[in-house]
């Protein structure tokens, strides 16, 4: 009898493990940490290729946090210009202050290793805010934000993969200026 408790208690554990999901932007922020260590860049910025008229920009602040936001602009042309004379910190600036809220996407990375969830007061807290408006801390705190479990984790899956692209724009971006040089 212990034994198929054992057994049924591994193959729902089994089950568990696999449906558990890697945080894809994990790897994405370390990955980009690392390019932008390798070449001295604090801050960088790019277009999204897969998104016209939409651009990413992120500042970095070593083994402290990675702020990215990504934006459409009322003034493209601006924004490109500033990117083509390596201005990327006015970008960024540009890009946070955009009076475009649509499709915007913020995020603040605590210990740049990408958007996770947080134990409850731990103060490694990561924050998104979308659309300019929305904002979610992934600090395990449901209730106070007024979200379900559900909710918190859908979000938090989006979140993930959504950074996770923008943060591989931002890598390939530092590695095509350490070619060009």
């Amino acid at each position: 009898m212990l034994s198929i408790v054992i057994l049924v208690f591994t193959a729902v554990l089994g089950v568990r493990v696999t449906q558990a999901r890697p945080f894809e932007s994990a790897d994405a922020a370390y990955a980009l940490a690392r390019a932008l260590d390798q070449s001295g860049l604090t801050a960088i910025a790019t277009a999204v290729p897969h998104e016209p008229g939409m651009f990413v920009a992120a500042l970095y602040f070593p083994g402290s946090q990675l702020l990215v936001v990504s934006a459409r602009h009322p003034s493209p042309e601006r924004i490109a210009s500033r990117i083509a004379m390596r201005r990327y910190r006015e970008a960024y600036v540009s890009l946070l202050g955009t009076p475009t809220p649509q499709g915007k996407f913020y995020v603040r990375d605590a210990n740049a290793d990408g958007i996770l969830s947080a134990l409850p007061d731990s103060g490694d807290v990561d924050v998104v805010r979308e659309g300019g408006m929305r904002q979610t801390s992934f600090d395990g705190q449901t209730e106070s934000q007024g979200l379900t479990s559900t909710q918190y984790d859908k979000r938090l899956a989006a979140a993930d993969a959504r950074y996770a692209d923008l943060l591989a724009v931002l890598a390939s971006a530092v590695h095509a200026m350490r070619e060009r040089r």
